[in-house]
């Protein structure tokens, strides 16, 4: 395995190779652990010859992008309350047609009138169970009380 010296870590920092060799190094250096150390001092080396931002061009990027935000939150939150108003306006109007509709059919009388044919023909329910228990321990209590007055008398 053929490694590099620090002179070729500081070219690929520096971006002065070209593209094929760029690749054989990044393969590199998920082998071999000699390479990476050099690289990451080339790395370091590097750093400081970088140029530095400063805080307010940073300050004025971050300004700019919530200034962004919020605009584009107020339009958004603008354009959604009028969708919604629209919406509703729109249910309001669709619900007073529908009820005018079916008032001037007689659609709702004819359904009252289904109503109370189904609650006349409705055949008696059966007693239920536990009604009919109560009842029957009613007539045994009286069957009762009253053979004890006879055995009495």
């Amino acid at each position: 395995m053929k490694h590099m010296t620090y002179d070729n870590w500081l070219q690929y920092v520096n971006d002065e190779l070209d593209e094929e060799t760029r690749n054989h190094y990044e393969n590199h250096l998920y082998s071999c652990d000699d390479c990476l150390e050099l690289y990451l001092q080339a790395v370091e080396a590097n750093e400081f010859q970088l140029p530095e931002l400063t805080t307010s061009f940073t300050d004025s990027v971050m300004q700019q992008v919530q200034g962004m935000v919020k605009g584009e939150k107020d339009t958004s939150k603008a354009v959604t309350q009028n969708k919604f108003r629209k919406q509703t306006i729109t249910h309001y109007i669709l619900a007073a047609a529908m009820t005018l509709i079916l008032m001037s059919t007689g659609v709702f009388s004819q359904l009252m009138n289904v109503a109370g044919t189904i609650e006349n023909n409705e055949t008696k329910q059966p007693e239920s169970f536990v009604h009919s228990f109560l009842n029957k321990k009613d007539s045994i209590l009286d069957k009762f009380e009253n053979n004890f007055k006879e055995g009495n008398q």
